[in-house]
C-alpha cells in the first residue's frame, strides 16, 4: 500500500534499552523509505515517559535527520504513553491532515494488538501496518543495516509476543465497554504508569 503519511509508534525505554533503541532506529528507517515512496510527512508521537532520559519521538527526530529526511516532513508531538494512545491520537492525525493511506510502523512482535485497535479506532480503513522488515526492499545501505539490526531473534519474538498477549488479554476484557469508555481507560492507564517525566 502506497502511504499517504507515516506513523512511528514508540517503543518503551527502560526494559531492555539497548533492544528498544534498536527498534525506533528501524522504524526511523523504514520511514525514511515510506517517504521516498510517496508519503509526504512522518508523524511520532511519543512522550518521554518516567525514566527515560529523552522522549522516543526525540530519538526518531535525531535518525530521520541522521537519514536526510528534511525537518518539513517530520511531525513531533511529545504526548502519548501507550499504543492505545497513539492510535486514538492516529484517528486525529488522519483527520486533521486528510490522510487517505496511512503506513503505521511497529515491531513484528507487536503488529496483531495494533491491527486490533487500529480497526476498533478506525473501522473505515484507511490505513496499514507493518514492520519495518516490509520495506526493506526499497531501502538503501543505511536504511537496511538499520533495519535488520532490529529483527529479533525466535527467543526475543516469543518473549515480546508473550507480553502483548498479556496486553490484548487486558484489552478483550474491557471489549464489552463502549469504544469511547475503553479508550479513555486505557489511556488513563498509561498515563498513570508511564507518565511523562519529571525533567
Amino acid at each position: 500500500m502506497k502511504a499517504d503519511a507515516v506513523l512511528i509508534l514508540g517503543k518503551e525505554l527502560r526494559r531492555y534499552p539497548q533492544r528498544a533503541r534498536r527498534e525506533l532506529r528501524a522504524r526511523a528507517a523504514a520511514a525514511s523509505v515510506a517517504l521516498r515512496l510517496g508519503a509526504s510527512f512522518v508523524a511520532n508521537l511519543e512522550a518521554r515517559l518516567r525514566g527515560q532520559e529523552h522522549s522516543g519521538a526525540s530519538l526518531v527526530a535525531q535518525d530521520l535527520r541522521a537519514l536526510g529526511v528534511p525537518e518539513e516532513q517530520v511531525l513531533l508531538q511529545n504526548q502519548t504513553r501507550s499504543t492505545r494512545e497513539e492510535v486514538v491520537a492516529a484517528r486525529s492525525l488522519v483527520r486533521e491532515h486528510a490522510v487517505e493511506r496511512l503506513l503505521v510502523l511497529t515491531a513484528a512482535y507487536h503488529l496483531p494488538r495494533v491491527r486490533s485497535y487500529l480497526q476498533d479506532a478506525m473501522p473505515f480503513g484507511g490505513w496499514v501496518v507493518q514492520a519495518p522488515e516490509a520495506l526493506i526492499q526499497h531501502a538503501n545501505a543505511q536504511e537496511r543495516a538499520w533495519i535488520e539490526a532490529a529483527i529479533p531473534d525466535p527467543e526475543i519474538f516469543e518473549q515480546e509476543a508473550w507480553a502483548e498477549r498479556g496486553f490484548g488479554w487486558g484489552a478483550k476484557a474491557l471489549s464489552p465497554l463502549p469504544r469511547r469508555l475503553r479508550e479513555g481507560l486505557e489511556i488513563r492507564a498509561g498515563a498513570l504508569f508511564r507518565r511523562v517525566g519529571d525533567r
